[in-house]
């Protein structure tokens, strides 16, 4: 941490209507401050002659100037409530709490409700503000009221398109621009309506999706459509059931699922990762990567789906913590050494063979530094309508987990 000095960090919360709009108690500060912090729009609104510093990445450098002075009386401004997806949370973590001192005004949250007319203790909020847009899907699927501060690259048409995509395109939007401000303007529509919707950013975002839940893990492989030539490819949900587990998911994972079929892996994967994680269901062969879109969208799966052939094409993804391979197209070892490339010690490559002569070229897969261990799945159904009991067994899966590193 860097110390402080003398004086305290002020940091103060901004309304809309701009530092004039600081609370009384808090003007005579702003008014004494030697340097004065902000982001560009709220530095314009001060009178000339002030010495200010423009917030912008890396915060690093915001961080260092406060530290280089530290016996100047300095005003970080922040719009709304600093502790609210804000600059405060950086700001604890580099100076001593106790010489901080923060004033929040309004958020654009409360606002934002506030218009609308809508309660929002039993809302989710997020932020897409220099944050992957695509995690609002997660958001969106689990929880029927979700509020998104949204910024001029990831804006509301942005946030519409994105979830239109990923099969969410008759979720309401509210859009509230300018809150508080000249220009200020309240759009609402479906998302599939909103693509294009004019928002400079900074917006927020109220998005209702009535048919948000947590679905439940364990989907029936009768719940998924599949090939009408071949209805027996399929991940089943005793072999999903090891799988998943030898994945070792939790609530921040990220899931490549590579030749994600049906997407049953990816669904069911999906019910175990939370809001922080994400699952991407990679699946070349243009039938299938329709039928797994459907399935997604019938499930209103979390789940991003990526059309391309692995390992090309995946350089734009996220580094995985885990993956699962359940069709490689003939290219395995080469799926193997990109994710090796890309994935961290600890974590861990899932994989089911069907045939047992396919088991002995594994020792030439993986490379140096993995552990690897194989499970067989054999499972059988008993026939409830035979008085005699009789199991009908599955063909056995061989569900093969490798560790990189550590085990």
């Amino acid at each position: 941490m860097v110390g402080t000095g003398v004086n305290p960090i002020y940091v103060l919360g901004v309304p809309p209507q701009g530092p004039s709009g600081i609370q009384e108690r808090w003007q005579s500060v702003l008014g004494r401050a030697e340097w004065i912090y902000g982001g560009k729009r709220v530095l314009g609104m001060l009178p000339a002659g002030r010495r200010t510093v423009e917030i912008h990445s890396p915060l690093a450098e915001l961080a260092a100037h406060l530290g280089d002075h530290p016996e100047a009386l300095r005003v970080v401004l922040a719009t709304g409530d600093p502790n609210f997806f804000g600059i405060a949370e950086y700001l604890y973590r580099h100076f001593p709490v106790n010489a901080l001192v923060v004033a929040p005004a309004l958020s654009s949250m409360q606002e934002a409700f506030s218009r609308l007319k809508m309660s929002w203790h039993d809302a989710f909020f997020g932020s897409v503000h220099g944050r992957p847009l695509e995690q609002a899907v997660l958001w969106v699927a689990r929880h029927e009221k979700v509020a998104i501060l949204t910024d001029p690259r990831h804006n509301a048409a942005a946030l519409a398109q994105t979830l239109t995509r990923a099969g969410f395109a008759e979720c309401e939007l509210h859009v509230c621009q300018n809150l508080g401000m000249g220009g200020e303007n309240i759009a609402k529509g479906l998302a599939k309506d909103l693509q294009q919707c004019p928002d400079g950013g900074f917006s927020v975002v109220v998005v209702r999706n009535p048919r948000a839940r947590w679905a439940a893990y364990g989907l029936e492989d009768s719940q998924l459509e599949r090939r009408d030539d071949q209805p027996g490819m399929v991940t089943k949900k005793s072999v999903r059931a090891v799988s998943i587990a030898q994945l070792h998911l939790g609530s921040h994972s990220v899931l490549w699922d590579i030749g994600a079929g049906t997407g049953a892996v990816s669904i069911d994967a999906s019910r175990v990762i939370g809001t922080g994680g994400a699952v991407y269901a990679i699946e070349a062969h243009p039938r299938d990567y329709a039928i797994l879109c459907r399935n997604l969208r019938q499930h209103q799966a979390p789940v991003y789906p990526v059309m391309e052939r692995a390992p090309a094409g995946l350089d734009s993804l996220p580094e995985p913590d885990a993956a699962f391979i359940g069709g490689s197209g003939g290219q395995l070892a080469s799926i193997v050494r990109y994710l090796d490339t890309r994935m961290a010690s600890g974590t861990r490559i899932v994989m089911t063979v069907v045939q047992f002569e396919h088991l002995a070229a594994l020792p030439g897969i993986f490379p140096s530094g993995y552990r690897w261990t194989v499970q067989m799945v054999n499972t059988a159904v008993m026939d409830p309508l035979n008085p005699v009991p009789r199991f009908q067994p599955d063909n056995p899966v061989f569900v093969v987990t490798a560790m990189k590193g550590v085990m």
